[in-house]
């Protein structure tokens, strides 16, 4: 084994020692054909020292240093304009404009019925990341509709962050036992002292009066833990008990992001199709309360390029260097389908969008 391990660690020496040099004459290149040749020997590099880091971290338990990558250094090189304020939601808001219409409509309808709720199941692959899709929209609610004011809304945060925190819908083994989990977390959420008869006096009364114009939660539900019987009553009640709220309470919205595996190809298997078949009822029977948000698909790379040149950067090279390193850094059976359908999934996307963030905010 010590000498696999030397092998490997050899390798990766030898490797970080011919990326280094060719970003070295990277550096001083000026020749635009040479230039993108070095750019593909660098991203084959990439490639290469993550998976010997990778077969020397899960095989021997050790942890190899990461070298900075091409990529990271061409969006270094990007014009961002500061007065476009990086923020959170330039981590999720790669346009999708279908849905983001959808939501929009919804929310409208909603304020005009003046409904004190609105429900919204978000139903993607989790490659194109249905939670992210929410996080977006409370983003640009805080913007839209509260004047960028983040006290009169309440959501869950992360850690050490401003981010939205996606949540797993509480669940029991039973109706009762997830009415009462639901009720368990509602209050840590608030801090009423005593689960069950807080709540319901909660609902009735408003009080204790919570000082939000909106309260926010995105609930995930993964499609193995979809029970038809229990989830359809378990959501009905939720919808039900939140439809009979004082006014004193605030607006509050839910989005449920339902991850099913490749429900936008068709034909979806019968077990999804059964997931989704359900959905769609139990929002067919109360449409005045809850809205279906299910376009959302791959994303053509034009949309990221857009992206790009909202932040300030309007010199085309440089986006399309970005593109081409994006596209590099993906497995092979992702670039495969890159090449079939030219487009990327969410889930790619969104991590280039993570270290243009962190570069950005510097």
């Amino acid at each position: 084994m010590a000498s696999e391990l030397d092998g490997l660690k050899k390798q990766l020496e030898i490797s970080t020692q011919r990326i280094n040099a060719l970003r070295e004459a990277y550096a001083i290149q000026s020749d635009p054909n040479l230039k993108f040749t070095l750019e593909q020997q660098i991203a084959q590099l990439e490639s290469e020292i993550a998976e010997l880091k990778k077969g020397i971290e899960s095989a021997y338990g050790l942890s190899a240093l990461s070298a900075n990558s091409l990529l990271e250094q061409k969006i270094r090189e990007l014009s961002i304009d500061m007065n476009s304020k990086v923020g959170e939601l330039f981590l999720v808001n790669v346009d999708r404009l279908p849905p983001r219409n959808r939501f929009w409509d919804a929310f409208d309808d909603n304020t005009e019925r003046k409904n004190p709720f609105q429900f919204y199941f978000v139903l993607a692959c989790p490659t194109q990341q249905p939670n992210s899709f929410a996080e977006r929209m409370i983003y640009e609610l805080v913007i839209e509709e509260l004047e960028e004011n983040v006290d009169a809304i309440n959501y869950v945060r992360q850690q050490e962050s401003r981010r939205v925190k996606v949540e797993d819908l509480p669940l029991g083994r039973n109706l009762r036992n997830s009415q009462r989990e639901f009720k368990k977390y509602f209050a840590r959420r608030f801090g009423l002292t005593d689960s069950e008869t807080m709540f319901e006096d909660y609902i009735k009364t408003g009080l204790p009066k919570l000082e939000y114009q909106y309260v926010a939660t995105v609930f995930d539900i993964n499609a193995s833990k979809w029970e038809e019987s229990l989830m359809k009553d378990y959501l009905q009640w939720i919808m039900d008990v939140f439809s009979n709220t004082h006014e004193a309470v605030p607006t509050f919205m839910f989005f449920f992001a339902v991850f099913i595996r490749d429900v936008h190809i068709d034909p979806l298997p019968a077990g999804e199709k059964k997931i989704v078949d359900g959905i769609q009822s139990l929002i067919s029977r109360n449409e005045q309360r809850c809205s279906l948000i299910n376009q959302l698909t791959p994303i053509e790379t034009e949309l990221v390029a857009d992206w790009i040149r909202e932040l300030g950067e309007q010199n085309e090279a440089k986006i399309e260097d970005i593109i081409k390193l994006i596209i590099a850094g993906l497995p092979d059976d992702k670039k495969s389908k890159f090449e079939r359908n030219k487009t990327l999934d969410m889930t790619d996307i969104e991590r280039f969008q993570e270290v243009v963030y962190k570069v950005a905010i510097r």
